[in-house]
């Protein structure tokens, strides 16, 4: 991946992975989804990079992204709790 592309992408990343947080704070489900698409891209370039640690930082929000995803899912129908 050249040097532009790389740039591209983390910016991309990072502007997702902002405005994830901004419809976090108001409460949107779809937070997680930009937090899908923004850690996946993020998890490319580390590992690209042989930044393992962060790879795995990556992977670890994935799977949080996915969580709240089923949470959030659960709570709009009824049947979870929707306490901080």
């Amino acid at each position: 991946m050249t040097e532009s592309m790389t740039e591209l992408v983390g910016t991309a990343a990072m502007v997702l992975a902002v405005a994830g947080v901004w419809l976090n704070n108001r409460q949107r489900r779809g937070c997680f989804y930009l937090w899908l698409v923004s850690n996946t891209l993020s998890a490319g370039l580390h590992w690209q990079a042989g930044m393992t640690s962060l790879l795995i930082r990556d992977a670890i929000f994935l799977a949080l992204a996915v969580e709240g995803i089923i949470k959030w899912h659960h709570i709009q129908k009824g049947d979870g709790h929707a306490g901080l």
